[in-house]
């Protein structure tokens, strides 16, 4: 009898153990592979943003250096000897360029014959020649390529190419890419083309580095590995590994997969399934793209989840036996079966409560949060989450009927699947709907859940929400609009209706659970919907953590000696858009202009001054991102006397922009050094500039009248 009901007691035990295990591998392994996949795509995405740069910027350089030697050599076109100086001048002031010429059209200079192509161009030692190629140019004029230039006098890239034998002095000809502007004489007719080129060996070799460097680092041991291809907009093989793709048309599958994606996705390449990483250069018209094996990204997240696995199975081995004998061994089995329940549910107390968030994943001062769960037994069901992406607070508040582990195992999987939504929607709706429809199909045995799922932009205080059958939120002490949606796992074919609505700076969202306002004193007594409210709303001024720890000392007071009935969860949160924080990207620049706009508004400024505020922090933002090396920068707002000073501190390399610039621009902009214009037009549309250097950080306040 007695070894019946241990055998009994331990299977059930195990069952429960088992079904927390699975619960937890899964989202453990879901959790793992989505982290790994996301921290592979900063990866990759990190090296190609670097390339893509500095590839823009090389062939910026050229465009520019070209576009601005057309008014000298159109000023002198009437003195063909000239044209070499200009060649050799432009050659020798642009690293970049490697090779210039002058193409002009057939016996435009009598004097000089039929043919006439001054070139100025670097040898393998970086030594200048000038001279003439006519030769090799001898009827380029009867070239369909050459007279279309001239037809449509417009500047633009060529298409890729090797350079021929002859120029290439013995050594393997380099791959170019000419950028070629029309030259006019003095009635404005075409009677030349500039040809700059510029090699892309050096591309070559930075891919090859970068390339080597991410094989050495992430990739080590893997029989496939990441490598770098940039296409143009034909489909041809700029640039490949294999020198004999270049030139030539690329895989039309994967042109398809990119084109139905923007900026990465997930196709088979050479038969292995890879995800590619692309960014397009707007005026070439070519993609650089990164080709990343899923296996190699995975790798460690399969040997992450072997160990678990096996971790967990030795565990439920070791667990196993050790209840097994421990039940054997002790006379009454009715205390083992509650001292054992006691031991597993605290087990079970300890994990559900580290699955909740204590604090924010990301510092940003302009959300002040905190939340509570106070279960009514070791486990139970209320829930609560909420982490920042792209300056968005997700955060969600739920109860799940029934108690004790099933309602603890349930809490479980409606987190996983919240933070599983929120990764590929930021719409509130859109999420409860996926959830219930997840739940529904899961046959949860009749559980469901009400929940409160909200989605608040931290720049502009944009509240995007969806209630399902929730208790009702307190917004700035006033109860918020909701529409009746069923609670999630009711129905799965339910349609789920969003609502927005506009926080105010300072207001206070203040969300529970009905253990709250359904707790009762020893004379059966409720705390009540709209005492909440009331207390809610006279305290709407506290911090989050104070309005929380008021109510909870509230409900303890008014329940007295009574017994908590119920799990009691609570959640506050204040938007306070006094500052936001970025990432160094010119990719988070948008985000300025909603924070100016509202501080602007809100210590009533004019709208004219406004907007130069604005086009002068994002001034001084572009240059501290593309200059300063910085990688986090925050920004915050405050009114000084009759000024609005927004203040912008950076961990990037010491620049204090507040000294004016040494650039002359008396002199012509073509012969005067790049750079100063931004310090300049800084100065001008502020009404003050401070700078300091602290801790490592650049501290720049800007000042700006009302």
């Amino acid at each position: 009898m007695r070894s019946s009901l241990s055998a009994r007691l331990t299977y059930r035990i195990m069952a429960v153990v088992l079904v927390m295990m699975v619960v937890i591998a899964g989202v453990v392994h879901f959790t793992v592979r989505e982290y790994m996949l996301d921290e592979a795509k900063e990866r990759y995405l990190g090296y190609l943003l670097e390339n893509h740069q500095e590839t823009r910027r090389k062939l910026s350089d050229v465009h520019v250096a070209a576009e601005n030697n057309v008014h000298d050599i159109e000023r002198d076109i009437d003195d063909p000897d000239k044209m070499f100086d200009h060649m050799e001048r432009i050659v020798r002031q642009n690293l970049p360029i490697v090779c210039c010429t002058m193409l002009f059209k057939q016996d435009y200079y009598p004097s000089k014959g039929r043919v006439f192509v001054p070139c100025a161009r670097k040898d393998a030692a970086d030594n200048i020649i000038v001279s003439r190629i006519d030769s090799t140019y001898n009827s380029y004029f009867y070239g369909e390529w050459f007279q279309e230039q001239m037809k449509n006098d417009q500047s633009c890239w060529t298409k890729p190419y090797f350079e021929s034998q002859q120029f290439a002095g013995g050594q393997e000809p380099r791959l170019l890419a000419t950028y070629v502007v029309p030259i006019h004489d003095h009635e404005g007719h075409p009677v030349a083309l500039l040809a700059a080129d510029l090699s892309l060996e050096w591309l070559r070799n930075e891919l090859k580095e970068d390339i080597k460097e991410i094989n050495d680092q992430y990739e080590k041991g893997h029989k496939h590995q990441s490598y770098f291809f940039i296409v143009d907009r034909e489909g041809t093989y700029v640039i490949h590994p294999n020198k004999e793709l270049m030139l030539k048309p690329f895989d039309e599958k994967v042109g398809k997969a990119m084109l139905a994606h923007r900026g990465t996705c997930v196709t088979e390449v050479d038969g292995v399934k890879s995800r590619l990483y692309y960014r397009s250069f707007k005026y070439v018209n070519w993609t650089m793209v990164i080709v990343t094996p899923e296996d190699v990204i995975l790798a460690h997240a399969k040997i992450l989840n072997i160990i678990i696995l096996l971790v967990m199975l030795l565990g439920l081995l070791a667990i196993y036996l050790f209840c097994r004998r421990q039940i054997k061994d002790i006379a009454d089995p009715f205390a083992l079966q509650k001292a054992s329940l006691e031991r597993e549910l605290k087990i079970a107390n300890g994990i559900q409560m580290a699955m909740l968030p204590k604090t924010l994943n990301s510092p940003s001062g302009a959300v002040d949060l905190c939340a509570a769960l106070t279960p009514a037994r070791d486990v139970g069901g209320d829930l609560y989450d909420f982490f920042l992406r792209d300056n968005r607070l997700f955060f969600c508040i739920g109860d799940v009927s029934g108690k004790s582990v099933p309602a603890a195992l349930m809490m479980a999987v409606v987190r996983a699947m919240f933070r599983s939504e929120t990764r590929r929607t930021d719409s509130a709706a859109a999420i409860v709907d996926t959830m219930n429809r997840s739940i529904c199909e899961e046959s949860t045995a009749g559980y469901f859940v009400t929940m409160f799922v909200g989605v608040l932009d931290l720049v502009t205080g944009h509240l995007d929400y969806c209630n399902a059958g929730h208790e009702t939120p307190i917004v700035a002490g006033q109860p918020l609009n909701i529409k009746p949606n069923l609670p999630v796992g009711a129905l799965s074919y339910w349609n789920y209706e969003g609502q927005q609505t506009q926080l105010q700076a300072g207001d206070m969202l203040f969300l529970y659970t009905d253990g709250l306002s359904e707790a009762k004193n020893t004379a059966d007594q409720q705390f009540g919907r709209n005492h909440v409210a009331q207390l809610a709303c006279e305290h709407s001024n506290d911090t989050a953590r104070q309005l929380v720890e008021f109510m909870m000392d509230e409900v303890k007071r008014h329940a007295g000696d009574a017994e908590q009935s119920d799990d009691i969860t609570l959640l506050a949160i204040r938007w306070q858009p006094d500052q936001i924080t970025m990432q160094a990207s010119m990719d988070d620049i948008n985000l300025l202009e909603p924070f100016i706009a509202h501080a602007a508004q809100q210590a009533g400024m004019e709208e004219r001054n406004a907007k130069r505020l604005r086009l002068a922090v994002e001034e001084a933002v572009a240059n501290v991102i593309n200059h300063g090396q910085a990688t986090v920068i925050t920004l915050q707002a405050a009114v000084e006397d009759s000024q609005l000073v927004l203040t912008i501190d950076d961990d990037g390399q010491p620049f204090d922009p507040t000294i004016d610039s040494t650039t002359d621009f008396s002199v012509p902009a073509d012969q005067r050094p790049p750079g100063g214009l931004g310090i300049m037009y800084l100065h001008e549309m502020t009404d003050g500039l401070d700078y300091q250097r602290v801790d490592g950080h650049n501290i720049l306040k800007i000042r700006k009248n009302k």
